[in-house]
């Protein structure tokens, strides 16, 4: 067993595309996926501060439930989805995907048969891919949703560029919280971030 990472071009009118293009600033998962009638359908989870504005213009495939006042469900009925099917049917475990300009990264846990299995039914359907990640899945601990959330809206926001875009106190008070809590946040989500990138220590 082991974990890959996918990458492929974002097609044109994706309706995953559509949605990271509606909830940018926004936490946006991907919770689980199914096949029904050669038709993918997913089920995502948003957070965001402004959730009933993002709802009000999702695509018409997308059914909502708004959960809290920054939390929805997001039920993709019908997506007709060149990687996410042959993932599904070559039996590999969609674990999350990541979606970045033109880019979509599809993560998942496969035994070695199902990945073969994924590779010709990608090649055999003219699907362009790069395998940029294969490996044991890490035993260590995962971001969790909120650090993502402070970490990706700092990150976007040019917390980290030199010179800073934005100031922590800023971040803070975006997230209405102290800003000694938003770095103890962003301080775990980094470490965790920089221990996948690095592995294991020598």
């Amino acid at each position: 067993m082991f974990e890959v990472h996918i990458r492929t071009k974002l097609p044109e009118n994706c309706a995953l595309g559509c949605l990271r293009e509606i909830a940018r600033d926004c936490v946006l998962k991907i919770e689980g996926l199914a096949v029904k009638d050669e038709s993918v359908r997913g089920l995502l989870r948003l957070k965001a501060r402004r959730i009933e504005e993002i709802i009000s213009n999702l695509p018409p495939q997308c059914e909502a439930l708004i959960t809290s006042e920054r939390d929805a469900r997001i039920l993709l009925k019908e997506h007709s989805c060149f990687v996410a099917l042959p993932l599904i049917e070559s039996g590999c475990i969609l674990t999350s995907v990541e979606i970045k300009d033109n880019s979509v990264t599809w993560k998942a846990i496969c035994s070695e048969e199902d990945f073969l299995n994924l590779i010709e039914k990608l090649e055999s359907g003219g699907v362009e891919f790069e395998i940029s990640y294969k490996a044991k899945p890490s035993g260590k601990s995962e971001i969790t949703f909120r650090e993502e959330e402070v970490l990706r809206f700092a990150f976007e926001k040019g917390y980290f560029d030199f010179p800073k875009k934005i100031k922590l106190e800023e971040v803070a008070e975006h997230f209405g919280i102290a800003p000694s809590t938003l770095s103890e946040i962003l301080r775990r989500a980094l470490k965790k971030v920089l221990e996948k990138y690095f592995g294991e220590p020598f």
